[in-house]
């Protein structure tokens, strides 16, 4: 019943959302748009977005460096991929939970560390999309209302940001204070804290790297790399599907396009059409024809290639949907004691 639940939300949000985008527009206008792009131009955005990938997968094994010197680059690759695949597929953004689960089940790597990287992922996405949002209003100024929504964007990008750096700085500090801490905990009458205790703890191993001064430049280089892949990516598909924008103003659109993604809709869906659809027409006076075949274009070329190559992974491996949820589920076992945190999840078969 909660998944019937959530499938119905989430295909509810996505109805509400895609109305929003085409109500009182010409349904002419967004077909002329979509015959006029440059398939070409879309398939090359494609790739470069997936492409990104390999910039993540880099950057996620310096994050979990100070747990594993060395793990496979395929296993971290096929673990965000499927990671992806869940997210898109499976309502709930399980896909963070079944990354570090995938990973940790197949090279033996303990459990929460893993969970802890992707939570300094996370952090780090923000901050490169911050950082890459301030360029492009440096080379793409808005003025009047166009000022106004972007300050808009900007205020919530900084807002998602502090609550994350608040989360990773309390796990730094812990890890900073892991024995003390660990032992406080055993004394401790209440079985929630100790186990609220116990899963900080073991996510603070996996942002040991985030204090090394050796690891903390190239981690930071690979984030800029990724957001740099993705963003040409898309300004190339957005080209392609006719809006005349400057390479700055998908900078400028970065934080709207993660919010809209990060939707909890099917496959993005909805999100991702409303935030391109208003930030090309409200920020850069994009027809509305064009600037909905984009939203429409750059949607398929984000999200199906990774929804192929998962499922190909999936057979490869012989992952089931039920080893997915099941890998979601684990998380219930972060803040179990020290004991519990320094296993790997179950292996995948």
């Amino acid at each position: 019943m909660k998944q019937v639940i959530r499938y119905a939300g989430g295909a509810l949000l996505t109805g509400v959302l895609l109305w929003l985008v085409l109500r009182g527009k010409d349904p002419a206008a967004i077909g002329a748009a979509l015959r006029a792009a440059s398939f070409g131009g879309i398939l090359l955005a494609a790739v470069l977005n997936l492409g990104h990938n390999i910039f993540r997968v880099i950057r996620w094994g310096l994050l979990l460096r100070p747990v594993r010197s060395e793990i496979p680059f395929r296993s971290r690759f096929s673990a965000v991929i499927v990671g992806y695949l869940t997210t898109w597929v499976i309502p709930g953004r399980l896909g963070e939970i079944v990354r570090p689960a995938l990973l940790s089940g197949r090279e033996r790597i303990p459990f929460g560390p893993c969970v802890g990287s992707v939570v300094a992922d996370r952090l780090l996405d923000g901050v490169a999309v911050l950082a890459l949002f301030a360029v492009g209003t440096v080379f793409s100024p808005l003025d009047g209302a166009r000022a106004e929504r972007g300050a808009a964007i900007r205020t919530t990008a900084i807002g998602l940001v502090v609550v994350v750096s608040l989360v990773l700085g309390a796990l730094l500090l812990a890890g900073t204070a892991r024995v003390r801490l660990s032992a406080w905990l055993e004394r401790r009458s209440s079985a929630v804290l100790r186990w609220l205790g116990h899963s900080l703890l073991s996510l603070a191993e996996g942002t040991d790297s985030l204090r090394s001064p050796k690891l903390i430049a190239p981690i930071v280089l690979y984030s800029l790399l990724a957001w740099g892949a993705i963003s040409l990516g898309t300004w190339i598909g957005v080209r392609a599907s006719g809006a005349d924008v400057p390479f700055s103003a998908i900078l400028v659109l970065l934080p709207f396009l993660a919010l809209g993604v990060a939707l909890p809709t099917p496959g993005g869906a909805g999100g991702y059409h409303a935030a391109m659809t208003f930030g090309l027409m409200r920020l850069f006076h994009v027809p509305e024809g064009v600037a909905v075949g984009a939203g429409v274009l750059m949607h398929l070329a984000v999200t199906l290639p990774v929804i192929v190559l998962g499922i190909v992974f999936l057979w490869v491996d012989g992952i089931t949907w039920a080893d997915l949820r099941g890998m979601a589920s684990q998380v219930s076992g972060l803040g179990a004691g020290p004991s519990a945190s320094e296993r790997p999840a179950e292996a995948v078969r």
